[in-house]
């Protein structure tokens, strides 16, 4: 959903970008007109006063007519009466702009306009932010959208107005994101929204929204997790000024449920990375079975301080990490620390180390391991480590060639028991009389110490098998062939025309119906829902049932249903309507047939649907339990005894199951259906 959601972000900063590209070279085009219609008034009218025929002093403005054109009518005089060279001691007079794009007039002395050929100020500086539509709409600066220029180096707010993913439930909302940029970089570097770029954090892309189990294990006070982002890998460059050369990664201090303490980085954490001292990696299912077989025929030893994950009495299967000394790892090594999956502890002094060689990792079809584990085993005896390492191989895998290993070949679907079985007869032939026990556990002829792994797996991985997964579909489903199929049995519709496909959903098989209701109008439903029951008419049923009039409770009932259902912590609210079912069950209650209701005080859904499906009581759609049918079954079960109960039940049933009858029978025109394929 991450993905999903950087990706529609990604692909709106985009759009975004192109528009505003687009807008700015739009405006900026306006722009380059403008400039050249000036440029050219600016020659003409330097032309014109080059080529007066009259003094100095003598030439008006209205004898410039570039100019005079441009006098604006709210001046004082005329622009025969004014001087084409009159300063500002004379005042200056209002103009308008001839490109009619709205400016407001302007004042200016006729000398600088005739002299010097000044045009319209605001033509000048004619593109504003306002005029970049895209941007004006994020724009939330103090200063007006229409007096911000676009090329300014002011550091203003945006709101970005977009949709984001609701992690919980994976529901798209809208949302607003808010940040900071400069004006001149959003519109002439075309910038998109900050947070879909994911340089700024906030609640919709933050670690806490996204991760919050990884976010409660952050071990730094400074650090709030709900400004931090989800990829965040390499240290800014600022940030790495004057350090070392390098990658240099940011990485964060972290702490685990079960408190141990690491460091790593935020992306490292969201592409699965996990504590290292609760890490399964290297070990498996097969081997911690195959370890607490043997771990009760010799003795074990522990690979260090106990799980704190295990409970106090079981003991530690997991690997061990053997530290090489550094004269005696290879130089091709990349680590000095050799994991191996048990180390025991002999009778008669030696210590072995034990492999669970599996056939899908150990295989050369993958990877070939042999260089490896003939180099393990000597190195390890060489070190003083080990005296031998014994490798239980699963199926047909490779030999090994070395003197410090060895190989018990073993079936590749054998059991743990058979796989023990084989180990421990091969260190006895080894090592004689360092099994003691090993003829009594050959002849018993089943595992001892399943239970101890069983209960060490659960307490590692929380489960002892993991789910099966599907296997991915590799050819296209193919739809159901067009076949008639009747009605339900209750159903109220009859068949209008043959089946036919859904144009909008392929897989869905249309039919066309009309109700026994009367409805002039044919009814279009699933054929496969109409024959299984879930739809039995054209809505008719459910528009009558919604017209059906409930029970009503007097004041003094209603109070005591409240204070009953008080009694049996069942939540009715404080005000409204009783459920029927409640009310159902306080009758009962109130009789003593307390043998009828549930360990919750109501009554059981199950058995009341069941006398319903015996005695022929109707039942809303799907099986739904109506208001009527809690009632009867409630004075079903009272009896005839109990004739205050039985008596008002039993007419408005009957009052019910009459009017129903009176509305399916009587023709209403006025029903239509809601739409092409309502159900």
């Amino acid at each position: 959903m991450l993905g999903q959601m950087r990706g529609f972000w990604k692909e709106q900063n985009r759009v975004r970008r192109e528009r505003i590209q687009a807008e700015v070279e739009a405006a900026q085009a306006r722009q380059a007109e403008a400039h050249a219609y000036w440029d050219r008034h600016k020659a003409t009218v330097k032309q014109q006063w080059a080529t007066r025929t009259t003094g100095r002093g003598q030439t008006m403005v209205a004898d410039i007519p570039e100019v005079a054109a441009q006098w604006h009518q709210d001046n004082g005089a005329r622009s025969e009466d004014v001087s084409a060279t009159a300063d500002r001691k004379k005042g200056p007079y209002l103009w308008e702009c001839p490109l009619g794009l709205g400016h407001e007039p302007w004042s200016a002395t006729p000398k600088d306009r005739v002299l010097h050929g000044a045009g319209c100020p605001s033509c000048r500086q004619l593109i504003r932010l306002v005029d970049i539509s895209t941007l004006a709409a994020q724009y939330c600066g103090p200063t007006p959208v229409s007096d911000m220029k676009y090329a300014a180096h002011e550091r203003v707010p945006w709101t970005c107005r977009t949709w984001a993913v609701d992690p919980a439930n994976g529901s798209w909302w809208p949302v607003e994101h808010h940040f900071e940029a400069v004006v001149k970089e959003r519109a002439l570097q075309a910038d998109a929204c900050r947070v879909c770029a994911g340089y700024v954090v906030d609640d919709t892309n933050s670690l806490r929204t996204w991760f919050p189990e990884i976010a409660d294990e952050l071990d730094d006070p400074d650090a709030d997790a709900c400004r931090l982002p989800t990829t965040r890998h390499n240290v800014p460059r600022r940030q790495a000024a004057g350090e070392e050369s390098g990658g240099v990664y940011a990485t964060f201090p972290w702490r685990c449920r079960r408190g141990h303490c690491w460091e790593a980085t935020i992306l490292n954490r969201v592409q699965g990375g996990g504590c290292p001292s609760c890490s399964l990696s290297g070990i498996s299912k097969e081997q911690v079975r195959l370890v607490a077989e043997l771990a009760g025929l010799i003795p074990l030893v522990p690979p260090g301080p106990t799980d704190p994950r295990l409970p106090d009495d079981l003991p530690d299967f997991s690997s061990h990490q053997l530290v090489v000394p550094p004269q005696h790892k290879p130089d091709h090594w990349r680590y000095k620390a050799v994991e191996v999956d048990a180390v025991f502890q002999l009778a008669v002094g030696t210590r072995i180390g034990v492999e669970y060689d599996g056939a899908f990792h150990h295989s050369i079809k993958r990877r070939d391991r042999r260089q490896y584990e003939n180099e393990k085993g000597q190195v390890l005896v060489a070190a003083g480590l080990l005296d031998l390492l014994v490798h239980v191989r699963l199926g047909d895998l490779p030999p090994l060639e070395t003197a410090q290993a060895l190989a018990v070949p073993v079936p590749e679907r054998s059991t743990a028991y058979q796989q023990a079985c084989a180990a421990a007869a091969a260190i006895e032939a080894r090592f004689p009389g360092s099994v003691p026990g090993l003829d009594t556990y050959l002849v018993g002829g089943h595992s001892r110490r399943q239970d101890q792994a069983d209960a060490f797996i659960v307490a590692l991985w929380d489960e002892l098998r993991p789910p099966r997964r599907r296997p991915a579909r590799t050819q296209p489903r193919r739809l159901r062939p067009l076949k008639e199929t009747p009605p339900h049995n209750d159903s109220l519709l009859t068949p209008a025309g043959a089946p036919y496909r859904n144009p909008d959903r392929p897989k869905e098989i249309l039919r066309d119906y009309s109700c026994a209701c009367g409805n002039p109008r044919l009814f279009t439903a699933v054929q496969a829902q109409v024959t299984s029951g879930n739809t039995k008419s054209c809505r008719c049923l459910q528009r009558q049932a919604k017209r059906q009039r409930r029970a009503p409770l007097s004041r003094a009932e209603t109070r005591a249903v409240r204070e009953w259902a008080r009694q049996q912590g069942i939540d009715v609210g404080t005000s409204g309507q009783i459920a029927d079912r409640v009310a159902a069950s306080w009758h009962l209650h109130r009789a003593g047939r307390l043998d009828v209701l549930g360990a919750d005080g109501l009554v059981d859904e199950r058995r009341v649907r069941q006398w319903a499906q015996r005695d022929g009581v109707h039942l809303g759609a799907r099986g739904r339990v109506t208001s009527g049918a809690w009632l009867a079954y409630a004075a079903h079960c009272l009896g005839p005894d109990d004739s205050d109960i039985a008596a008002k039940r039993q007419q408005q049933v009957r009052t019910t199951v009459q009017e129903s009858l009176f509305e399916l029978n009587r023709p209403d025109s006025s029903r239509t259906r809601s739409g092409p394929f309502t159900l």
